[in-house]
This record gives structure tokens, sequence and C-alpha cells, in this order.
């Protein structure tokens, strides 16, 4: 498939993803619901990346700042469902979370009420429109001035990587999550374009998606951590203490394993254009 066959079908393929998701959690508003919009909304926003790198980036723009802030919205729920989930699973070995726990699943409610509502209001966006426009400039645009752009714009999102991975700091977790943050507009730019790459292997987007979700871990017990403060604040009667050391640990360990494998981030992607791609080298060293 040439690139801008790619980028058409990539377009089509996630834009028609979100309208359904959207479209499932108007009519069924629940977390696998609102988890699933979320992960179409990183998706099509991958894909508006890559197109802004070919086209014009002014066109796509709008479209962006409507998809993020659906994004933002919705990040404050999902954070409390990961953490009545995780509680959910902890609770049995850990009475202490009980009222915790159900301070979450309080807040989640009324959360969830609140953003139910926001989502209704989304049916009258005119997203389908401006992607039908963004589609009609890239069917303007002919397969010799698309030729190798896809990879360009993810050798930007890799760079942009690279800075943060060498800002790494163990005693500054914060600085995890900003690689998480850059390495997950990377991960679903590449998941985008890799059609068009030579020899790409698949089993590379699950370890992407493992690399990924060691960050991700560390992302929640962090959110965790900073909640149970906030709780333990409001409720003088409340002893964190337990909860606190439990959390830490798992938040130590989950870091201590993550450090540990952060390196193989250099093995996702070339370092520069020049070069070939990582899996190439390690096919070639197989043949040899």
């Amino acid at each position: 498939m040439d690139s801008k066959d790619l980028l058409l079908d990539s377009l089509d393929k996630r834009g028609a993803a979100y309208r359904a998701k959207l479209k499932l959690c108007r009519a069924e508003f629940s977390e696998g619901a609102v988890h699933d919009l979320r992960t179409s909304i990183r998706r099509l926003l991958a894909m508006l990346e890559v197109i802004a790198f070919v086209t014009s980036a002014a066109r796509i723009a709008k479209l962006s700042v409507r998809l993020k802030a659906q994004l933002d919205d919705s990040s404050n729920l999902r954070d409390l469902q990961v953490m009545v989930d995780k509680l959910s699973e902890d609770i049995s070995v850990l009475p202490e979370l009980e009222p915790f726990h159900g301070y979450l699943e309080k807040r989640a409610k009324r959360k969830e009420r609140s953003l139910e509502k926001q989502f209704q209001d989304l049916k009258r966006n005119n997203t389908g429109k401006q992607l039908l426009k963004i589609q009609a400039a890239l069917e303007d645009l002919s397969a010799g001035e698309l030729q190798d752009k896809p990879p360009q714009a993810v050798d930007e999102a890799y760079l942009t990587v690279m800075q943060r991975y060498g800002e790494i700091d163990p005693a500054q977790l914060a600085s995890i999550h900003h690689l998480r943050v850059a390495f997950k507009n990377f991960r679903y730019m590449l998941e985008a374009i890799h059609p068009c790459l030579p020899d790409f292997p698949e089993a590379q987007l699950k370890r992407m998606h493992d690399y990924q979700t060691q960050m991700g871990n560390i992302h929640d017990l962090q959110v965790l951590l900073e909640t149970l403060a906030e709780f333990a604040k409001a409720s003088d009667s409340y002893d964190p203490r337990p909860v606190r050391r439990f959390y830490e640990k798992a938040l130590a360990e989950a870091s201590s394993l993550f450090l540990k494998d952060k390196d193989e981030v250099m093995t996702f992607w070339r370092t520069t254009p020049l070069v070939a791609f990582p899996w190439q080298g390690q096919q070639d060293t197989k043949e040899e």
C-alpha cells in the first residue's frame, strides 16, 4: 500500500471508529465505553498528526483541539475508575482500604453523571464534516508528494520521545510520566503507518504496548497516592499509613521494573532518517 492510500484508509477507519465509540458512549455510558472512546480519540489524533506533517497543519488544528478537550474532560473520570478497580482487587488483603474505596466510588459516580451529560451534547459537533475536508486535502496531493512522508512524521515524534528519555530522573517520577505522554503519541502514530514500513515485525506493537503499560502502572500508583493524601487530609479519623505503605511499596517495585527495562525504547525506531530501522538490523544479524 502506498503512502497516500494508507493515509486515506487509516483516516477513514479511525474517523469511523471514533464516531462509533462516541455513539456507543452516549447510548451506554460505562467504564468500558469511556475507555474505548478515549483510545479511539488518541488513535485519531495520532493520525491527524501524521497528516498535519504532509499537509496544512492549520486545517487540522481546530479538530485536534476539540478532540484533546474531550480527552482532558474524561481524564479525571478515567483516573477514578482505574483507582476504584485497583482498590477492589486489593481490599480483601487490605481492609483499611474500605473508607477510601467508598470515597472514590462516590466521586466516580458524580463524575460519571456529569460527563455523561457532556458527551450527550457532542452529537451536535461537526467532526465528520471536518474529516471530509481533511480527506479532500489529502486526495489533492500526488503519491509522489507523500512518498516517505509518514515515516518522517514519526521521526519527529520519536525525537521528542528520546528527548524525554534523556531527561528521566529516578528521583523525579514525573519525568517518567513525561516520557509516557510522548511515547503514547509516538506509539499510536507508528501503529497508524506501520503497513508502509519495510519488514515491520507485528510483534513490535505488543512490545510497545507493554513498555507503555509499565509507565502507566507508575502513573496510576502516583495518582492513587496523591488522592489518598487528599482523602486523609479531609478525614481526620482516617489513618492512611497502612494504605500508603502498601502502595508506596508497589510504586517502588513498578518504578524499579521500568528503570531496568527503560533502554528498550531505543529498539523501537531509527535514530535518524539516514540509518536503517532497528528491526532491519536485527533481521540482517539473524541471516548472517
